[in-house]
């Protein structure tokens, strides 16, 4: 062979090399995976991020996906050819994967991680095919159908307050399923004295307790959990929500879903047996926080009132379930359902109840007559809330306080007429209740990157005046209520439970990862108890100097969002899976005893 013919040969082996040469330019795509894995964990690296984080998060890596797109199709310096099919690859596995992901995971998922898995998978295929010398855009595709083919093993089940998405296995049922395909169960044949003696011992009213400040009286709880541990008395599965409980007697009220209804439930507070169940008609798919009701019955002069997450508001008889009057907001009122659902439980004052309904409008806040269900007024706050209102008592007359996204407002209960409000937005949401402080103070938290505020409101004949005391970072609440006890501000910074003094808005300390639980105070016993996302039940002194853990026990499994309810001595815990009872040690017999089941009745 001449030396001409073997420099021809040399040129032809090498204009038959795959594309994976020198002039593809691969370090764009690189950094952008590289920026999509870092935007997804944006709230692990960013402790007081402003209120836009979450949007990063979720948008982040499809960004970055379809930025690594672009580069491959018009800069990666590959062959039209192979650009082409590398393109129908990618198009081609998503497509095939789309058709087969189960039905939970479009959305959120298929944003965060099914596409960006899919090209995280395409890029190292190029980058495997430059290392091993292999072809090029078979080793991508292979790599693209490994990642896509990924989110086809799992199912969705809504994120963590990090935005953490939470997968499940495929095959693996659902609570919600099994709860639905348990055989019947014989429901708890309470006798009808006992559950009309129970309605007139009401110890729980609703969300938060009475004035909804998180507030229980205790019978000296014992904290050593080592020597004296707390006893479970009863665990059942429950469907999702986010609701809380209303417990009157031995009648325990809450709200859930099950299939294609949301519930309100009766269940026996001796033994968790289900003594009643009303059913309405709806669903709320949110792909963030996951179905099921968000408010939390509301007991009220011997009648039950709940809101669906839909904007389904009742009057049920507590007694047996029956309804006494309903109204569908969203179809009477013309209002669409919030983009997470109606969150606020009713508020009862006087003769009526009033709830808030999220949407851009006049109408946001609605007075309904408490007998009958008629629209008796309708007041303009804010453009959207998942606040429930809360009763103030600022001069000699009562107030309906409501926070939303515009600021603090406050209302006459009785014409809806606005009294006085305070601008401070926040281009988040707000899901925090207010709190009181003595009888001229409130304070505002607010999550996401704004912090809290102190007021001091001032009523002068007609003329009310606010004053900003202090407005602080320290403490930025997502949807974690707070706490007030004796001159300080006990809650969740993010997600660390941090004290504040109230007189100053300064740190006191900052300790404590319990994710985005939620808190009680027990004022009598200087205790707080934290439920914490994972369904951990921690015991804290209300020492305002420092952090001290006092107790510590795992009372549920999976996300726990809920608020905890002390009744006594018993404490009552749920979930969006199940929900327990517990009975904890005190130094002393309780003050509040439920009395013994000597019928034998379930």
């Amino acid at each position: 062979m001449s030396q001409n013919d073997e420099k021809l040969e040399a040129d032809t082996r090498q204009n038959e090399k795959p594309s994976n040469d020198k002039n593809l330019r691969l370090w764009p795509a690189l950094l952008l995976i590289i920026i999509g894995i870092l935007s997804s964990r944006l709230t692990d690296l960013i402790e007081d991020g402003p209120s836009w984080l979450w949007m990063v998060v979720a948008f982040g890596p499809v960004a970055c996906s379809l930025l690594a797109l672009v580069w491959w199709t018009f800069l990666s310096r590959v062959k039209r050819r192979e650009r082409i099919i590398g393109l129908l690859g990618i198009i081609g596995t998503g497509a095939i994967t789309t058709v087969l992901l189960d039905e939970t995971m479009y959305g959120p998922v298929l944003m965060m991680i099914t596409f960006p898995l899919g090209m995280m998978g395409f890029v190292t295929g190029i980058y495997l095919s430059r290392w091993l010398h292999l072809p090029q855009n078979g080793l991508a595709i292979a790599g693209c159908i490994l990642g896509f083919g990924y989110s086809l093993l799992f199912r969705y089940e809504g994120m963590w307050g990090d935005f953490t998405v939470k997968l499940s296995p495929r095959w693996q049922p659902t609570s919600e399923s099994l709860l639905l395909n348990r055989g019947a169960e014989e429901e708890d044949a309470l006798p009808i004295a006992r559950r009309i003696q129970s309605i007139e011992q009401v110890s729980w009213p609703g969300f938060r307790g009475r004035e909804r400040q998180g507030i229980a009286t205790s019978s000296q709880i014992e904290t050593d959990w080592i020597k004296h541990p707390p006893k479970e008395q009863w665990r059942i599965k429950i469907g999702p929500g986010w609701s809380s409980f209303a417990i009157a007697g031995e009648l325990v009220f809450t709200q859930e879903q099950r299939g294609e209804n949301e519930c309100v439930t009766c269940y026996n507070a001796l033994t968790g047996k289900e003594i009643w169940i009303h059913l309405e008609q709806a669903r709320l798919n949110d792909p963030l926080g996951g179905p099921g009701p968000r408010a939390t019955p509301t007991l009220y002069e011997g009648r039950l009132y709940t809101l669906g997450s839909t904007g389904i508001l009742l009057c049920l008889d507590p007694i047996n379930g029956e309804i006494i009057w309903k109204v569908d907001i969203p179809k009477e009122a013309n209002r669409s359902v919030p983009m997470w659902g109606f969150c606020a439980s009713p508020l009862l004052l006087g003769e009526h109840v009033i709830v808030h309904a999220s949407e851009s409008g006049d109408k946001d806040v609605f007075g309904y007559k408490a007998s009958n269900g008629e629209l008796v007024w309708t007041a303009s706050a804010g453009e959207h809330s998942y606040s429930s209102p809360q009763q103030m008592n600022f001069g000699s007359n009562r107030q309906v306080a409501i926070l939303t996204d515009e600021g603090l407002t406050l209302i006459n209960p009785i014409t809806g007429v606005v009294l006085m409000e305070h601008e401070w937005p926040h281009s988040g949401y707000r899901a925090l209740q207010p709190c009181v402080v003595g009888d001229k103070q409130i304070v505002i938290p607010t999550g996401m990157g704004t912090g809290t505020r102190l007021l001091e409101i001032e009523v002068e004949s007609e003329h009310w005046s606010v004053r900003e005391i202090w407005t602080t970072k320290n403490l930025k609440s997502d949807f974690n209520d707070l706490l007030v006890h004796e001159g300080h501000l006990y809650g969740f910074d993010d997600s660390i439970f941090t004290c504040i003094d109230l007189a100053t808005g300064h740190r006191k300390w900052k300790r404590g990862r319990y994710g985005k639980g939620q808190s009680l105070l027990l004022p009598e016993d200087n205790l707080i108890m934290v439920l914490s996302e994972q369904g951990e039940l921690v015991v804290l002194d209300t020492d305002s100097e420092n952090h001290q853990e006092l107790a510590t026990l795992q009372m549920l499994n999976g996300k726990t969002w809920n608020h905890p309810v002390l009744v006594g001595s018993r404490l009552y815990v749920r979930n969006s899976e199940e929900a327990a009872c517990y009975q904890l040690p005190t130094n002393e017999p309780s003050q509040i005893e439920l009395p013994v089941d000597t019928t034998g009745a379930r």
